[in-house]
């Protein structure tokens, strides 16, 4: 009965948003394991956190993720948190999303073993098995009681006057160093259960006896025949069934040597258990991008340039933002920094935040949501949504600028750079800013940098006309509203509408035509 609900909720699921919540702390937990890769895969690219923060990753992710397992939802945030610039890496994803999308029947047997595996964000798979915390002496210890307990409780029934007091005192010891033990143990026993759990999980993927699944999955299976005892010794129960079973577990400690037993097992086979997990994740994320794909209107498969011979480009059609449920399509294809001009909440800031996200998900869940997609295989930075920084005592212009400078340093390093700068050094005069962007936006196209930025400052399209192409948004001024296609267009800018705004605000009519006539005799004389 159990099953069979749980695979109508699995096809029921399928292509629609997960139902997933969301508490404070999940998101910390949740990237735990793409911190830990972040750290050991020093070769390898992964979004900084202002680039995640600027697109609104985590929304995205979230969007995605069906909560299924533990290691589904932490090996997809690694996807998306680690852009590919590796062909065989991609071909594996692209594989594995593949055969989650070609055979509902197949992918529904998967799923219902990835569902009782279940997820568990209290279990620590990056820290809880560290050598450091390896060693055999709490397992000795606890056996020592156990056996003195067996002893002395042997002895009282054998009739001896001297095992009945002693039995009484190491029953209480026993219950003491349980409750203790506990303390200190009881929250890493979820991580024993799961790991077991990822054990058993896989091997009963393995029993499907599916050739093209067992290929992909073939580096896990290698660690399964090493992590037998495990298959046998089973999980550490972190409850009984009913006061009997409470006492005669606190009693022998029972709970506290199985988990000190796995506990030193598992730390031995400490990549094993982490080959399990990437491969169980790889499979769950991989399902969840399938059912994500089949809740677009329409998505492309990317063709990736992973080589870099060529110069930075990007080739879309009818790209869209793939968090918007009624997004405007543009075409972007162009292998020259673009500058995109336009009036305020024209959709420049959606348009560069789009064409990152495409590249992103080209390369790390190989889908795109748009009609076609090719482009080079980026290492993708944006600068934003930035604020100042009180705590540190930094103004916006100090944290705007930091951020500019670790975009050009990338810039100059090897490979293919998407970059996305969004009202760039906004933080100060405008003298001073449009001289000074025209510079650092020019420098970032001379490192080879594909650049797409969004500015309000028109005297920039001239300034950077050799350096960047130029494209625009507008809109159409009524009324008593502004409307707005959100389509981009070749060229700078012409219109302006941020006094035409303090009108449709309500402002005094006075004052929107003298803030017309300032404007117009500025741009006629150059002065105010």
């Amino acid at each position: 009965m159990l099953r069979r609900k749980l695979k109508k909720r699995l096809k029921a699921a399928w292509g629609r948003v997960p139902d997933a919540h969301y508490f404070a702390g999940d998101m910390d937990l949740i990237r735990v394991y793409a911190d830990y890769r972040a750290q050991t895969d020093r070769d390898a690219f992964f979004l900084d956190d202002i680039t995640w923060n600027d697109l609104d990753m985590d929304r995205v992710f979230q969007r995605m993720n069906p909560r299924r397992s533990t290691s589904g939802e932490q090996y997809l945030y690694y996807m998306l948190r680690s852009p590919t610039l590796d062909r065989s890496e991609w071909e594996q994803r692209r594989q594995l999303i593949g055969l989650a999308a070609a055979d509902g029947e197949r992918r529904l047997r998967m799923e219902l073993i990835l569902a009782r595996l279940g997820c568990t964000r209290r279990a620590d798979l990056c820290r809880a098995f560290a050598p450091a915390r390896r060693g055999v002496g709490p397992l000795l210890f606890y056996l020592a009681l156990l056996l003195l307990l067996l002893g002395a409780v042997s002895g009282a029934l054998l009739g001896s006057s001297v095992c009945l007091p002693l039995a009484a005192g190491s029953l209480f010891l026993n219950f003491f160093v349980h409750e203790i033990g506990k303390r200190h143990t009881g929250s890493d026993f979820d991580t024993v259960n799961y790991t077991v759990n990822m054990v058993f999980a896989l091997r009963r993927l393995q029993k499907l006896r599916d050739p093209e699944l067992d290929r992909l999955l073939a580096p896990g299976y290698e660690s399964l025949g090493r992590l037998r005892a495990v298959l046998r010794t089973g999980g550490v129960s972190a409850a009984s069934d009913g006061a009997v079973g409470d006492v005669l577990t606190s009693a022998t400690l029972l709970d506290l040597i199985t988990y000190e037993f796995l506990k030193n097992k598992l730390g031995r086979k400490h990549d094993d258990v982490f080959a399990i997990h990437e491969a169980l994740g790889r499979l769950d994320a991989a399902v969840a991008i399938a059912s994500w794909r089949a809740g677009l209107p329409g998505y492309a498969l990317p063709a990736l340039d992973f080589a870099g011979k060529s110069a930075a480009f990007l080739e879309a059609e009818a790209l869209v933002h793939p968090l918007l449920p009624h997004a405007v399509p543009n075409d972007l294809k162009t292998e020259k920094p673009l500058l995109v001009t336009g009036s305020n909440a024209s959709g420049k800031s959606t348009f560069l935040k789009t064409a990152a996200l495409a590249a992103i998900l080209a390369q790390s869940a190989c889908t795109v949501p748009a009609r076609s997609y090719r482009a080079s295989a980026f290492r993708v930075y944006s600068s934003m949504a930035l604020r100042d920084d009180l705590a540190a005592g930094e103004s916006y212009y100090i944290v705007e600028t930091r951020s500019l400078k670790r975009i050009l340093n990338a810039a100059r390093l090897p490979g293919a750079l998407l970059c996305v700068v969004d009202e760039v050094l906004r933080g100060t005069n405008t003298v001073e800013r449009i001289a000074a962007s025209c510079e650092l936006l020019g420098a970032l196209a001379g490192a080879g940098a594909l650049c797409l930025a969004a500015t309000h400052d028109i005297e920039l399209c001239a300034l950077l006309s050799d350096a960047f192409r130029l494209a625009h948004f507008e809109e159409q001024v009524g009324e008593e509203a502004m409307l707005f296609d959100y389509r981009l267009r070749e060229g700078a800018a012409t219109s302006r509408n941020a006094i035409e705004l303090l009108r449709l605000m309500g402002f005094d009519k006075s004052l929107v035509e003298n803030a017309h006539a300032r404007a117009d005799r500025y741009l006629e004389t150059g002065q105010w």
